[in-house]
């Protein structure tokens, strides 16, 4: 009999990657021509070139919010180097990022649409993301594109594409219903989960239903 194979659990899987939605409704991206980090337009036909590889599972809610080390990761790889994270749990589903070479040092969004800085001294209202892994990332590409989902009312009236509210950090406008992304990401990865053809009922707490059906 082989001891270790009983006295052992097999090593954990690693935390799925993470993308980063800003206050803004854009993503950290990567620009492959200049090779730096930059913002991007939320598109819901491309991942954003640039994620976030945790080394454990982000603390949950009931915790004492620790902090938790990451790294970034180029989908091209290209040689300038991004410092490692300490990604600290503002909110329930809410991340900042610092800068663990330089404890004092945050990312920060800059006042132009593409900056980001990794040596802000403190963090503002705009430097914190939502988190988004890939279901959750596809599931939220769903709620703004009509060739991927449709989105009906419990009466079947056709509900336009999603929209993001200016000035209004991670909510989002469906309908005639407004709603905070980071208080309903179990919905958008259920969301993001579906089979063609499937349908899922959504519900965001304001006595508003809907169904989405999956599309191709």
């Amino acid at each position: 009999m082989n001891i270790h194979q009983t006295d052992h659990e097999p090593p954990a899987s690693p935390p799925p990657p993470l993308w980063l939605l800003d206050t803004t409704g854009q993503m950290l991206g990567h620009d492959t021509l200049n090779d730096r980090v930059i913002r991007q337009l939320f598109d819901t036909r491309i991942m954003p070139g640039l994620s976030l590889h945790l080394e454990a599972p982000l603390p949950q809610k009931n915790q004492d919010n620790p902090s938790v080390r990451a790294h970034f990761r180029k989908q091209v790889s290209l040689p300038f180097p991004l410092p490692d994270v300490d990604v600290v749990p503002i909110m329930p589903n809410i991340i900042a990022l610092r800068c663990s070479e330089a404890m004092q040092h945050w990312v920060g969004i800059g006042p132009e649409m593409h900056e980001v800085h990794f040596d802000a001294s403190l963090i503002t209202e705009n430097d914190v993301f939502l988190p988004l892994t890939a279901e959750a990332l596809f599931g939220l590409a769903m709620m703004f594109d009509r060739e991927l989902a449709t989105i009906q009312t419990h009466d079947g009236t056709a509900i336009g594409p999603a929209f993001f509210l200016p000035n209004r950090p991670h909510q989002l406008t469906l309908g005639d219903v407004t709603f905070h992304l980071a208080e309903h990401l179990d919905t958008l990865t259920q969301l993001g989960q579906l089979l063609p053809g499937q349908e899922l009922s959504l519900s965001f707490g304001q006595m508003h239903d809907f169904t989405a059906r999956r599309i191709g």
